[in-house]
């Protein structure tokens, strides 16, 4: 069993690690705290600003390209500056100690870098192998399972693999499973709604007229992309979807955002500017124009889908290219978020 050094300091990678969780954090911890505090405002600044230039949509153009590099200097100043803040506040014979042996925090910063790195560097070779090894089955497993692989993968692999590092590694030191356990515990809270937003949630801008009067051009939308893990598209849904077959033919790349009309199985016809589902008027109040053109009778195929643009004069779907099958379709458009006026349910 190691002995425990009694000369104790504030470790640099751990002011590192908390500084990755939000600028300045490591610095307070390091003792710095009015250099923290103004780290920590300045950052609330510039998301701010990154923020409200992104629900405009307008993150590519300069002020907001600007604003995000602003951020990531920032943020790299700031790892920087919390790892030299804790080595000035240490005494010389803490840093001597720390220097002449295996740093558990920086392992738990490789491994939160990439999980199983942390283990490399302390020499433990075996486990490396065992969580690089997990961490391409995960891998495998988010893209076929989706959000479950995708949790394990970004949250339960990384959070063991940090605890884990922290605890192998061999130190004179004093070391705190409480304390690592508290930041597993954080980091785990602030990946959780990021990591279930990201893979259950996407946002696009609407970059034509084809469903006015509902959607305008440069509106921003969330599509949820769980809206049909567990059920089928029903009649109205507003549904993205990548190109058909028929459309890639075309050179298409970019998602489609059309609406359901036809569900499999149903007869579908246009005619006399009306749309006929099984010989039945479709009632529609989200349209200003009626159709002027005449299509079908068609029935839809099984596991398919026959869409249309609310502007109907003026959208290139269904009654054009055919059907839409159920693997392409990407989620369900359920928000409008900009512009702020007409923020809503879609």
């Amino acid at each position: 069993m190691t002995k425990q050094s009694s000369i104790t300091g504030k470790e640099p990678w751990l002011a590192v690690i908390l500084s990755s969780l939000f600028p300045g954090i490591g610095q307070i911890y390091a003792g710095h705290k009015i250099r923290g505090v103004i780290l920590i405002i300045s950052s609330l600044c510039l998301l701010f600003f990154i923020i409200l230039f992104g629900l405009a949509g307008r993150l590519a153009e300069p002020p907001g390209v600007q604003f995000g590099i602003m951020f990531f200097l920032l943020v790299i100043f700031n790892l920087f500056d919390a790892h030299r803040c804790a080595i000035k506040a240490n005494h010389p014979d803490f840093e001597r100690i720390r220097k002449s042996e295996k740093d558990p925090w920086l392992a738990v910063f490789l491994s939160r870098v990439i999980p199983g790195l942390g283990h490399a560097y302390l020499g433990e070779w075996e486990w490396a192998s065992l969580f690089f090894i997990l961490l391409i089955i995960v891998s495998i497993l988010s893209i076929k399972y989706g959000l479950i692989g995708y949790l394990l993968g970004s949250i339960v692999l990384p959070s063991s693999c940090v605890y884990h590092a922290y605890m192998s590694a061999k130190t004179t030191r004093p070391k705190s499973p409480q304390l690592i356990l508290r930041i597993t515990l954080v980091v785990l809270l602030l990946q959780l709604p990021g990591s279930s937003f990201n893979s259950g949630f996407e946002a696009r801008d609407i970059p034509s007229g084809s469903m006015l009067p509902t959607l305008e051009i440069n509106d921003r939308i969330l599509i949820n992309k769980g809206s049909y893990r567990f059920k089928k598209p029903q009649r109205g849904d507003i549904i993205v979807f990548n190109p058909t077959a028929a459309l890639r033919q075309e050179n298409f790349k970019d998602p489609f955002i059309k609406r359901v009309i036809g569900l499999p199985g149903d007869k579908v016809e246009v005619k006399d500017g009306k749309v006929y589902i099984n010989d039945q008027i479709l009632q529609e109040d989200y349209i200003e124009e009626s159709p002027n053109y005449d299509y079908g009778q068609a029935v839809v195929p099984e596991n398919s889908y026959f869409v249309l643009g609310d502007n109907r004069n003026n959208s290139y779907d269904s009654h054009y290219w055919g059907f839409v099958p159920e693997e392409d379709i990407i989620g369900k458009a359920t928000k409008r978020y900009w512009p702020v006026s007409r923020i809503g349910n879609l």
